[in-house]
């Protein structure tokens, strides 16, 4: 049991992270517990001192591992709340939750559970000196306050010197006082914790330094000082139990792909070798009004998954008309071989793994979009096994709301018979089209559908129809179901949010289906007109 400790922006849930891939361990952000209590305290309008209803709502939350061993996707009562507890409001208000010393009682058995079965690496502010005193190894991420306060304005496109910056310092400075001072599990570093300074040190590095430090522990599990008590299996133990099993995929840790805000040479190269190859196999036609694509500001492209060649063929052939590059969210294993992993790195691909909600892949994908740049997703989530549209993920709703981003839908015809899935390589076919649809706003189009249903309802309550019951107290009830549903405090329900997320994946999804011929459009055919 590995326990990584250390204030906000240290860097101890992405190293940590990275750590455990590396050596097949499991990896739990304790963090998320408290994120996902505190989004749903203010969903019902639960307070700081209502502590009964406040802890009765541990209960209803539930971490679950993904694929690669990390505890990565959180629900409450089932539901998938993943992005939400990521959220500005959750981060505003999580260190006033996380002080009621009732809350923190009731989580500890919870996070000791996730830690009971060994082989993990266990990230947070008092994972050494509370919930696993008998860690195996206890390291204590550290950095000064104005490097943590720079890495968080630099995740948030901020620059240092703006007033901006400036509120972030004094949050974090607040923040260490709260953690600090706190009557309870207190922020501090264990007496026998190594500590590892993060200032000036790559991410890379720093992980090289978790992962040795771990590894001189598995070799010789004993205390680095003092004489702490051991009751657990060794960790050398549990290493090699972990690797025997195959439970955990062991990967090399990456340092993040910076975001392409240019055309650089490397692209503009690759561009061109990519529209020389195409020409060997198909005839690749652009239809649509490509000067319709703004050159500035944030734009999310989504497009259909029928193939390999889809990103490749519409970075390929857009990039340079755009003027601009696109940022692609890429699989991971593409980082697992050197030469592809420096080409994607340097062709604005960020790592994403598709085991489970990304929570760090999410907040790329919001960078990417809040400075202003352009990403493309494709809201499938994976390749078509037979070149039509499967049902989409909610996490281009998600990042449209969010982000206020102007949608592109671009749909990819007939790239499955040009690259057919299991095949190595491309086939001649006569023709590939990328059609590009007329950009929208997400919002525009939901509050159009919402002013429709509010029309409805309001004839449907002059003939005195029962549909005034129904409306009367839950809201007005939208075209596709959905109706608008607050809670307590007069915000919109958890419920209300996720139907509003599944109609705009539905609307971004049917202007994709749109543009393609209905052989392609699967589950979102026929198509037919919001």
């Amino acid at each position: 049991m590995i326990a990584v400790d250390g204030p906000g922006s240290s860097g101890k849930t992405s190293v940590g992270a990275a750590a455990a891939a590396r050596l097949g361990l499991r990896f739990c952000d304790t963090g998320l517990f408290y994120r996902a209590v505190t989004f749903a305290a203010r969903q019902l309008g639960i307070g700081e001192i209502d502590v009964d209803r406040l802890v009765a709502l541990v209960a209803q939350v539930r971490l679950e591992v993904d694929s690669t061993g990390r505890y990565a996707v959180v629900t409450l009562d089932g539901t998938d709340i993943t992005a939400d507890v990521i959220a500005p409001d959750v981060d505003a208000a999580v260190s006033t939750y996380a002080r009621v010393p009732e809350l923190r009682a009731a989580l500890l058995p919870r996070q000791r559970e996730i830690a009971a079965e060994g082989g993990v690496v266990m990230a947070g502010r008092d994972i050494g000196t509370v919930v696993l005193p008998d860690a195996d190894l206890k390291v204590f991420l550290d950095a000064s306050v104005e490097e943590r306060a720079r890495r968080r304005a630099d995740e948030r496109g901020i620059a240092p010197s703006s007033q901006a910056a400036m509120e972030i310092l004094d949050q974090l400075r607040v923040r260490d006082d709260i953690d600090a001072s706190r009557s309870i599990a207190p922020l501090r570093r264990a007496d026998d914790a190594v500590t590892i300074r993060t200032d000036a040190v790559s991410f890379a590095a720093t992980v090289d330094q978790l992962v040795a430090a771990i590894e001189a522990v598995g070799r010789a599990p004993r205390p680095l000082s003092g004489d702490v008590p051991r009751q657990s299996a060794p960790t050398a133990a549990r290493l090699a139990t972990a690797g025997r099993s195959g439970r955990v995929a062991r990967r090399a840790a990456i340092d993040p792909t910076p975001i392409a805000t240019r055309i650089t040479w490397i692209i503009r190269i690759a561009s061109f070798v990519i529209r020389v190859i195409a020409r060997f196999f198909t005839e690749v036609v652009i239809e649509g009004d490509v000067d319709a694509i703004p050159r500035s500001g944030a734009v999310l492209v989504a497009a259909n998954h029928a193939s390999n060649a889809d990103p490749v063929l519409i970075g390929g052939f857009l990039n340079g008309r755009l003027g601009r590059p696109m940022n692609w969210m890429g699989k991971r294993e593409l980082f697992d071989w050197p030469v592809i992993s420096w080409l994607a790195r340097h062709g604005g691909i960020h790592p994403l793994d598709r085991g489970a909600a990304d929570v760090e892949g999410f907040r790329t994908a919001m960078r990417i979009l809040d400075r202003g740049n352009i990403l493309a997703v494709f809201p499938e989530g994976t390749r078509s096994p037979d070149g039509k549209l499967m049902a989409a993920k909610d996490g281009v709703a998600v990042l449209a709301t969010r982000s206020g981003a102007l949608i592109v839908p671009i749909g990819v015809i007939d790239s499955d018979r040009l690259w057919p899935r299991g095949r190595r390589i491309p086939v001649r076919t006569p023709r590939v089209t990328v059609r590009i649809g007329e950009p929208f706003y997400l919002a525009d189009v939901l509050a159009a559908a919402d002013a429709r249903g509010t029309e409805a309802l309001a004839a449907a309550n002059a003939r005195g129809t029962e549909a005034v019951a129904v409306g009367d107290a839950r809201g007005t009830e939208a075209p596709n179901g959905s109706r608008t549903q607050v809670d307590g405090a007069g915000r919109p329900s958890s419920g209300s949010r996720r139907r509003s997320n599944a109609a705009g994946t539905d609307v971004i999804m049917r202007r994709i289906a749109a543009l393609l011929p209905p052989r392609q459009q699967g589950a979102y055919g026929p198509w037919q007109a919001d």
